[in-house]
């Protein structure tokens, strides 16, 4: 920045006064370190709690969601594509891994789904 009586470039980090004409540097444009108290320790250790607490709830809605909806619509396809039997047997089987395969698998992406979408919308920050 500069000095505003003489325009000399002065690193405000380092020096409190111009070294050409020995103007003062204001003690409000400088930044300040303050050591965080203990209430703003708790806030951020809070903070924290909460943000991990809304990352597993968003990733457990999305795994449970995710489930659910790939579950149906592979019903629905294995329903549409494969003639339904009245008898137990070879389709039944094919039908329950089917299932079991698309419930794994919507779990997952639920999951994955779920997990991002928590991070990428993420509760605000804390206020020092």
């Amino acid at each position: 920045m500069d000095c505003r009586s003489c325009n000399t470039i002065i690193n405000y980090n380092y020096l409190t006064d111009c070294p050409q004409c020995g103007c003062a540097v204001e003690r409000s444009k400088l930044p300040t370190l303050e050591p965080p108290t203990d209430a703003q320790e708790g806030r951020d250790w809070s903070y924290y709690v909460a943000k991990i607490f809304y990352v597993l709830l968003a990733s457990g809605a999305g795994m449970i969601s995710g489930a659910v909806v790939l579950y149906f619509s592979a019903a629905v396809i294995y329903l549409a594509l494969a003639s339904p039997e009245t008898y137990p047997g070879e389709h039944c089987g094919r039908g329950m891994a089917l299932g079991m395969l698309s419930i794994l698998a919507g779990g997952f992406l639920g999951t994955v789904g779920g997990t991002a979408f928590s991070i990428k919308h993420s509760i605000s920050s804390p206020k020092s």
